[in-house]
């Protein structure tokens, strides 16, 4: 993908309003103090513009359906994300945002702060909640744009075409009554249609009402020129100098997203390494439409897959790619205190004091089953190991783990996904078993690359809480 030695190109993709999800960003702000600070250090100003915190928007299905509160929350979990990968090492060396997504897109770049952005972004909700909603949105698999054009402006301003988002994919928006005629126009050219759940026809002139106020606020916002190269929705191409101001938010409102020309042109400018920032894939996917295979397309949190889950793989991913990915950065919260993934504030763990545990009769079958283990290129030369642990939430009634070794740079030698404890004789319903050394270091020697340290250093986690922990292994 790269010349050795040389960092790819990374673009960032902020996505628009649709791809949220009850729960999005929820076990992240839980389980990581690098993305929960992101979000707390901006949870007052969020509260007294919304009169609610982030999380119990993140979480609340009945708030999601509100702009007001919905709009500005995205915002806030998509910037707390990049500050996030940033902390991590992943920087953008060019945006594009889609929709409500350029917002975010435009406030990582430099155009405004975060907290200009939450009170640009929530009159950006407000002014919609003040908007009856009317219309839908329908995503289009058209095969002639042209046609699709002509089909769409035979209504008149009772429909528009909402985002161009790659070849063949197009969003258009309008009254009930227009989109109605317009999806079974397309179905009977064989066009796939998708509606999509959204609070307004947006990037139509149905929500023209809301430009007004839209303007006013953006008119209190001083605007900068963007320090990071950013593509707008608009033309497609990168931001200017002056670009970007009130009325250029009014126009955005009520024009077609050209999203898919801002994906070429972060590609032409040499980015090989897309990250979409937010929940989500649906900007890898219109993204990896226009490819041609050589870039990396990473998609964004998922109600289908535990946020840790996602954030590890994603920073293998990328450093495999050639991102210097700063392992150190990313672990030293959970050693300053004391935790490990998955412990809620204030649940600090002290290290266990060793004392001998009963060694449970050994069984020819293993009371427990591993989803995938990666082992990388350092494991057979790591030294010490430190095991990660984190917990999923809600998975079965049993306790489904996923387990990291890292070296002492805080780097992952081995990933163990999905490691699910079953219930033995004896024990509550729903707990763990215990598992002898003998049955553990049997699984493990099936993995071949691990060290005597490592091994160690998970043994504890499948032989109970009284286990000795050899010295060196154990959290800080």
């Amino acid at each position: 993908m790269t010349a050795a030695g040389i960092r790819p190109w990374t673009g960032f993709l902020f996505s628009g309003q649709s791809s949220e999800y009850v729960g999005m960003g929820v076990e992240l702000h839980r389980e990581h103090p690098l993305f929960r600070a992101s979000i707390d250090r901006h949870a007052d100003r969020f509260r007294r513009l919304t009169g609610v915190g982030p999380l119990d928007v993140f979480a609340d299905p009945a708030a999601q359906t509100r702009a007001e509160l919905l709009q500005p929350a995205v915002f806030l979990l998509q910037v707390a994300l990049a500050e996030f990968w940033t902390s991590c090492g992943v920087r953008p060396d060019a945006v594009v945002g889609h929709s409500l997504g350029e917002y975010a897109a435009a406030c990582v770049a430099g155009v405004f702060g975060v907290e200009e952005g939450l009170e640009l972004v929530s009159a950006r909700g407000r002014s919609f909640a003040a908007v009856p909603g009317a219309g839908r949105m329908v995503a289009v698999g058209g095969p002639d744009p042209a046609e699709l054009e002509r089909l769409v402006a035979a209504h008149g301003g009772a429909a528009s075409v909402a985002a161009y988002n790659a070849p063949e994919r197009i969003v258009v928006s309008g009254t009930d009554t227009a989109m109605g005629e317009l999806v079974a126009a397309f179905e009977r050219r064989g066009w796939l249609t998708i509606p999509l759940e959204t609070t307004h026809a947006f990037h139509s002139t149905l929500v023209a009402p809301a430009v007004p106020a839209l303007v006013a606020a953006a008119g209190r916002i001083r605007h900068r020129t963007p320090a990071v190269p950013l593509a707008l929705n608009l033309t497609g191409g990168w931001a200017a100098g002056g670009e970007l101001g009130a009325e250029y938010w009014g126009r955005q409102l009520t024009s077609p997203v050209r999203f898919m020309g801002g994906v070429r042109a972060l590609m032409d400018s040499g980015c090989t390494v897309f990250l979409e920032v937010g929940p989500g894939r649906t900007l890898t996917t219109a993204g990896r439409a226009q490819s041609d295979g050589n870039e990396l397309w990473l998609a964004g949190l998922s109600p289908r897959t535990p946020d840790s889950v996602t954030v590890l793989e994603h920073l293998t991913r990328l450093e495999e790619a050639g991102i210097p990915v700063d392992w150190v950065r990313y672990h030293a919260p959970f050693r300053a205190t004391g935790r490990t993934v998955g412990d809620g504030p204030g649940a600090d763990r002290p290290t266990p004091t060793p004392t001998p545990t009963p060694t449970p009769t050994p069984s020819t079958e293993l009371p427990f089953r591993i989803e995938r283990v990666v082992i990388h290129e350092s494991a057979s030369a790591a030294g010490s190991g430190v095991a990660v642990v984190r917990h999923r939430a809600g998975e079965t009634a049993r306790e489904v783990l996923d387990v990291s070794v890292v070296d002492d740079a805080g780097r992952p030698v081995v990933e163990v996904f999905g490691l699910e404890l079953g219930a033995g004789t004896g024990d509550e319903a729903g707990g763990p078993d215990q598992v002898s050394p003998e049955e553990a270091e049997r699984l493990l020697a099936s993995l071949d690359a691990l060290t005597e340290d490592q091994l160690h250093a998970l043994l504890p986690l499948w032989t109970g809480p009284g286990a000795s922990t050899p010295v060196g292994s154990t959290e800080e």
